[in-house]
């Protein structure tokens, strides 16, 4: 049975509109199911028999019931320009769905601007992984009045977001056996590394050198650690660390295959502007996967006990990892609500919000939390970017933890929700 995505009401408005949509995003996200639900007819590209007919005789797109799936497309890229040539000529709306991972660097396509629109799909959010009965959403916060309490409650501890974490949000691994969720998710890196790379066009030479690079970076999710200081840890613990030039590359091309992404700072306050740090925060297409490289097992990350190559990031991993699950959820609501999602920090590093999400001229605040408890130290940077900015924004404030309970505070009008309970 087909389990609904955020990005299903999305996906079928616009296709209601526009001829052609792209479905992008990283392996095992759930593109090809979704698209093939929504589909009348599919042609999957990694069928070499279906990439002769395509070469010999695109036109049966047009001629086939619509919609018409191009499954893997890129390994025909061809069928692009095509698809793009109908569009101009008039293709009707509702005409034709590309999903595909990536395509190769070298491979020279029109982008398809203003022909062709992309979506981005990516990992189960927190409501799809269905961790509560009852939620709060993103879209209810946006259009909260001053006056307006939330309230609600949920069973989850801890333990359950630790759980969820190792779990995944991969559809096709996370409902796996403990042993066979480690293996996937190891072979998921592993092919990046060994496979991905060389597929897409990019030069490798020392595969030590990537995997060092990359578990540095799997132990500064949710930091805005400076990428020469990843570069350092990760020559700190392996000789085969790779130079700033060829990091460089590293993170351009893990960021086109979707295995890497940046929140980027918010600095849309003028009155701050020149005392803002500028550096991008650092999250993986999922916390599992950071997880599987930095080979932290769950007995180990609950005694603190991790391998040394995390070095000195490992102090607060729960916490990371916590909010790379909140991160997980939040760029996937923010596109579902035409929002955009930012983190703030001053350049001194004395002043931080872990999120915004800003539609107009109306900010969405948040603090994560692994603690259940919601202490006024907590919220103190909350309070202090409204106090700064209400002449500018209308703002609401979240504080997200691992308590039991969803309630308004009624000192600083603060909202503290249960991570298991934001909802898009």
């Amino acid at each position: 049975m087909y389990e609904k995505r955020i990005i299903d009401e999305s996906l079928k408005s616009y296709f209601e509109d526009l001829p052609a949509i792209l479905i992008e995003g990283a392996k095992a996200v759930g593109k090809t199911e979704t698209c093939s639900h929504l589909a009348k007819t599919v042609f999957s590209l990694d069928n070499e028999a279906t990439r002769m007919l395509l070469k010999g005789d695109p036109e049966i797109i047009l001629r086939e019931e619509h919609p018409v799936l191009l499954d893997e497309w890129q390994l025909l890229p061809e069928i692009w320009t095509f698809v793009r040539h109908q569009v101009d000529k008039g293709l009707p709306s509702g005409s034709v769905l590309f999903t595909g991972s990536s395509i190769k660097v070298n491979s020279r396509i029109h982008s398809g601007a203003g022909r062709i629109v992309r979506m981005k799909m990516r990992p189960y959010s927190i409501e799809e992984r269905k961790m509560s009965e009852e939620y709060i959403r993103i879209s209810q916060l946006f259009g909260l009045s001053d006056t307006k309490k939330i309230s609600g409650k949920t069973d989850n501890k801890i333990t359950d977001y630790l759980d969820e974490i190792f779990k995944s949000g991969f559809p096709g691994i996370r409902s796996k056996a403990e042993r066979t969720r480690k293996l996937l998710l190891s072979s998921y890196t592993t092919n990046i590394v060994e496979h991905e790379f060389s597929e897409n066009g990019f030069t490798v030479k020392k595969p030590e050198s990537l995997l060092a690079w990359m578990k540095a970076y799997a132990a500064s999710i949710g930091t805005s650690t400076s990428f020469q200081t990843i570069i350092d840890a990760a020559m700190a613990n392996n000789s085969e660390a790779p130079s700033r030039p060829t990091a460089n590359n590293y993170r351009e091309a893990l960021k086109i295959l979707y295995i890497i992404d940046e929140v980027q700072p918010f600095l849309a306050i003028g009155k701050l502007y020149p005392n803002l740090a500028k550096a991008p925060k650092h999250f993986m297409l999922d916390p599992a996967i950071a997880l599987s490289l930095l080979g932290v097992s769950r007995e180990q990350l609950e005694t603190y006990k991790v391998p040394k190559h995390v070095g000195k990031f490992n102090q607060t991993l729960i916490g990371q990892l916590l909010e790379s699950l909140v991160y997980q959820s939040l760029i996937v609501y923010a596109d579902a609500n035409d929002a955009q999602l930012y983190h703030f920090r001053d350049a001194k590093g004395t002043r931080e919000i872990d999120f915004i999400l800003q539609k107009g001229n109306s900010l969405i605040l948040f603090e994560v939390k692994a603690d259940p408890d919601a202490k006024d130290q907590y919220v103190e940077h909350l309070n202090w970017f409204e106090d700064t900015v209400n002449d500018e924004f209308q703002v609401t404030k979240v504080l997200l933890n691992t308590g039991p309970y969803a309630y308004t505070r009624e000192s600083d009008r603060v909202h503290v929700i249960p991570i298991a309970m934001l909802g898009v």
